[in-house]
């Protein structure tokens, strides 16, 4: 990281405004971190269907990844209602099987959010839960051979 702050140059009036090496610093990740968003866009426009299947597969492992979500997690990454999502699915413009004929329960394929709104939204918290499940069995472990 520090090879990549060091390669980022700010503005020779952004340079002076910033006294310590920790404010620039911040400020360059944070200007990094937009011209890397508008990177990972430009790529996944650019990726074809069996490149976005194979990204996806990568990434399922990486950040825990369901093959299939709820209609509330569809609804924070679109950023759209649940009642919205349903009728997506009901039309055919979302991939995903009512669980139970007419209950209003849906399953979505997860592959088909991502780069959508909200999706790096969604990957933290799977990230989250991935890290709260390993401290939780992590917990439990210890717990079991402290009673040994």
């Amino acid at each position: 990281m520090p090879a990549i702050l060091d390669g980022f140059k700010l503005q020779p009036n952004e340079e002076q405004t910033l006294e310590s090496q920790n404010a620039k610093d911040f400020v360059k990740i944070m200007m990094l971190q937009e011209e890397l968003e508008r990177e990972k866009e430009r790529l996944y426009q650019a990726l074809s269907e069996q490149e976005k299947i194979e990204a996806f597969n990568v990434l399922r492992t990486q950040f825990n990844i369901p093959d299939f979500i709820t209609v509330r997690d569809a609804s924070e990454i679109l950023e759209i209602t649940p009642q919205m999502v349903r009728r997506y699915c009901a039309d055919g413009k979302l991939r995903g099987h009512q669980t139970l004929q007419g209950s209003g329960k849906w399953r979505l394929d997860t592959e088909q959010f991502i780069g959508k709104p909200n999706w790096d939204k969604f990957i933290e918290k799977r990230a989250r839960i991935k890290k709260q499940s390993v401290n939780i069995a992590n917990n439990m472990l210890d717990y079991l051979y402290d009673q040994e």
